[in-house]
């Protein structure tokens, strides 16, 4: 756990439940990585991971014990998770990679460096909020909370501003054993889909839950939809905006 002093009793905490879509193996994996963030009041938790066994309900197919997106079969399955969120008081961050854009990382570092981009918005909201951040990972191969720790509280970052004192602690566990990270993968997973098939469809099913998107005097982009690195074409990228702007 971080030390954050006696001020940071004052502050409110808030649950961030980080999930992943993607490979990031450069020009072996898929062309997009995206790193998903949500975030909501710590008071709010289990209420609303009720509404993920009230999803599981709804669903038109056969009950899964866990939320996962992949599973999900149909439109009006997929639109009806995505409408839910909509309601729910949550705050949502995406950082979007192009893999094909990336030129002089090698793919194993691919995961650390462009997190950075996503604890530095956190730190952000939860000094907007005067909050503290409860971190809960959903587990990867290699990767160990005291190398994430560690490069969270690196102070030579060069592209980021992560305060570090605005994280609590950090868990990395399996996404199985939390209903909001099979959330998480759902609101991850719905815009991995939306820029692999490139379609209306699959637009409109993601746009659903655009209002939820961290975004400062209306930008999104810098926020809660960022595309990185800044020179990627990302046609995909662009298409979706244009349709979220409509």
């Amino acid at each position: 756990m971080i030390s954050v002093g006696k001020q940071a009793l004052k502050q409110k905490e808030y649950n961030v439940y980080i999930d992943e879509s993607g490979d990031e193996g450069i020009n072996k994996g898929s062309k997009y990585f995206i790193l998903t963030a949500l975030i909501l009041n710590k008071d709010k938790d289990l209420k609303i991971s009720k509404e993920v066994d009230n999803i599981k309900e709804n669903l038109e197919m056969k009950k899964e014990r866990q939320l996962h997106w992949v599973d999900i079969k149909g439109y009006p399955n997929k639109g009806m998770i995505m409408s839910t969120v909509s309601k729910l008081d949550v705050k949502i961050i995406n950082i979007v990679v192009d893999t094909t854009s990336i030129k002089f990382l090698p793919s194993k570092d691919i995961y650390f460096f462009f997190s950075g981009y996503l604890y530095e918005r956190i730190c952000w909201l939860m000094k907007e909020r005067n909050g503290l951040a409860n971190i809960i990972i959903s587990s990867r191969s290699n990767l160990s909370k005291e190398k994430l720790l560690e490069y969270i509280k690196d102070k030579n970052h060069e592209k980021f501003t992560i305060d570090s004192n605005k994280i609590n602690y950090i868990k990395i566990i399996p996404n199985g054993d939390k209903k909001l990270l099979q959330l998480t993968d759902s609101c991850c997973s719905s815009l991995y889909q939306a820029l692999d098939k490139n379609n209306r469809n699959y637009f409109e099913i993601f746009s659903l839950i655009k209002d939820k998107l961290y975004s400062k005097k209306k930008n999104t982009v810098s926020y809660g939809l960022k595309l990185v690195p800044n020179s990627a074409e990302a046609a995909e990228y662009y298409n979706l905006l244009k349709y979220l702007d409509k």
